[in-house]
């Protein structure tokens, strides 16, 4: 008779201990992809206005952004959505507050091996005052 005990480490869950752990651990899969890493880089841009002797006298920042790099294993083709409104599961919208805003993909990068899984690699900017 055959085993039906699940494999060790199939599950789609995950033990956290302590429970009550304040860190936030792993990351959301985006569609068709198996997420290894998400990073995201959250910036500003600078006016900075000078007196008559050089001094910065004022400071203003505008146009907030975030460049974002997701990168996991995929099963097949990715759909094409290079230049396209992309809707990340895992962006992060702290520094943003509650947003409707786009990101945009900018690159997509593929990588294959003898022993390895198919991986790509998204580059997209996130824009939080640009709506569709």
């Amino acid at each position: 008779m055959a085993n039906t005990t699940p494999p060790v480490g199939t599950s789609l869950t995950y033990n956290k201990f302590p429970s009550t752990s304040p860190f936030t651990f792993g990351s959301t899969d985006e569609t068709g992809i198996a997420v290894d890493t998400y990073d995201q880089n959250d910036q500003v841009d600078e006016f900075q206005q000078k007196n008559s002797v050089g001094n910065i006298i004022e400071i203003i920042t505008h146009n907030p952004r975030s460049d974002l790099t997701i990168s996991g294993e995929i099963m097949s083709t990715m759909t094409p959505i290079l230049g396209t409104v992309w809707t990340p599961n895992n962006l992060i919208t702290q520094q943003y507050g509650a947003t409707t805003g786009i990101a945009i993909v900018k690159g997509m990068a593929y990588s294959k091996g003898r022993a390895k899984n198919m991986s790509v690699r998204i580059t997209a900017t996130f824009y939080p005052f640009v709506t569709t």
